[in-house]
């Protein structure tokens, strides 16, 4: 009898709304907040064959991405162009890194607008395997816990080459997901060119900002995520965060490129459109939705709500109610 051919899927979407892409990813759990102004505009690739899956994904617009990657398998992450450049749990991740997710660690990303990545996540021990037949050691050696690798330029090359010609060729047709030699190309060539990369790397990557700012961080976008409905300004973040509002504007800056007030604005205005386009919003007005997020002045509130994400508000709440 002919083996039984691996499962697989194929998902190709772009995508004029980022809320709508962040519920319809598979296998992530994604939850997308908009940071700059202007419409935004995204691109998604996924296939699968098996136990392994690859996402191909860019986001016109500067994003801070929480959630979780797929349950139960070991994600990998690389820039898919050579001027990519994002942050990763507190660490500036570059065209030469490779991004291990911890074992059971949330995605915390902050990306700019020319975000464009790969994703691939593999069974540890598929990993496991590889690394030993491989000859590069054994996969939890190769690891160490860490979570950006510094790869040599070749290496990483070779790795974007791999993932491009696999999504090229996945665009074809269904049928190409499920022909053995492109099986043998994701399942194995591919994490082979990875476990290379990584074995031959410079080490992981330090943090983008202090221990005292990263703290800060915390603290403060603890406290917006709270009370973020209340009048609340930039000094009682400061205090909150147990930092002086110069300390506080630094590690804003270098972590999202914007002020904690801005940050503070971008959060309520996310919330207000996450609302808007929630179901029971439908029997809801803006000024309602607006008003409960502190948002009073309903001209200027419509005016930043129309820079923020390129339509006004009543437009996202009929797309909804449509």
């Amino acid at each position: 009898m002919p083996p039984t051919p691996l499962p697989s899927y194929r998902v190709q979407r772009r995508f004029d709304d980022f809320d709508q892409l962040g519920e319809e990813v598979r296998q992530w759990d994604l939850d997308l907040r908009q940071l700059d102004r202007g419409l935004f505009r995204g691109e998604l690739l996924q296939f699968g064959v098996g136990d392994v899956h690859v996402t191909e994904a860019s986001f016109g617009r500067s994003l801070r991405q929480e959630g979780s990657p797929p349950a139960g398998l070991r994600t990998i992450a690389l820039a898919a162009r050579p001027d990519v450049r994002f942050s990763w749990r507190g660490k500036q991740v570059t065209d030469h890194d490779v991004v291990v997710f911890p074992r059971g660690a949330e995605l915390s990303s902050v990306s700019d607008p020319r975000f464009h990545v790969f994703t691939c996540s593999f069974p540890e021990h598929l990993l496991a395997t590889i690394a030993e037949t491989h000859g590069v050691g054994e996969w939890a050696d190769l690891y160490r816990e860490a979570e950006v690798f510094r790869c040599a330029s070749a290496a990483i090359v070779r790795v974007r080459r791999c993932l491009r010609d696999l999504s090229k060729t996945a665009l074809r047709n269904d049928a190409v997901l499920t022909d053995p030699d492109f099986v043998q190309r994701a399942t194995h060539d591919l994490p082979r060119r990875l476990l290379d990369a990584i074995a031959g790397s410079a080490g992981s990557c330090g943090s983008e900002t202090s221990r005292k700012r990263e703290s800060a961080l915390f603290r403060a976008e603890a406290y917006i995520e709270e009370f973020a409905r209340h009048d609340i300004k930039v000094g009682d973040i400061c205090f909150a965060a147990q930092v002086s509002q110069r300390t506080l504007e630094y590690a804003f800056a270098a972590r999202y490129a914007m002020t904690p007030k801005a940050f503070l604005n971008a959060f309520r205005l996310n919330a207000v459109r996450r609302e808007l386009r929630a179901a029971n919003s439908s029997s809801e007005g803006v000024a309602d939705v607006a008003n409960r997020w502190g948002f009073w002045h309903m001209g200027q509130f419509a005016s930043d709500y129309r820079k923020q994400f390129g339509e006004l508000p009543s437009q996202t709440l009929r797309k909804v109610s449509g």
